[in-house]
């Protein structure tokens, strides 16, 4: 399974901490979510509120980028957020891979 790293960020008006709307939805995630990282074979591996802001960290193990996708879209996080998505590699992999590039100078 690959690494997925998933940054999300809301402007301050829809932060759950102020708003009524988002709050409820966001109430209703943690018991959302552990039914739908099974569904979609997700592994969520860690969450961190990026502090003092309006951003939060998230990395999953997963078979594939659609899968992360799909688990997002699901859990309705993306109606009040936007997301940075990138895939993660050990340092290995990546001492591995460039290993086996020609330098440029």
């Amino acid at each position: 399974m690959t690494k997925y790293v998933v940054i999300s960020d809301h402007p301050p008006n829809v932060c759950p901490s102020g708003n009524p709307t988002t709050r409820k939805l966001a109430e209703n995630l943690p018991k959302e979510l552990g039914g739908l990282s099974q569904k979609h074979k997700v592994k969520v591996e860690t969450v961190l509120h990026l502090d003092p802001g309006h951003k939060i960290l998230m990395v999953f193990d997963a078979q594939s980028a659609e899968h992360v996708r799909d688990f997002i879209y699901e859990s309705g996080l993306s109606r009040w957020n936007s997301f940075e998505f990138h895939m993660g590699s050990s340092m290995e992999e990546i001492l591995s891979w460039t290993g086996k590039l020609p330098t440029i100078w």
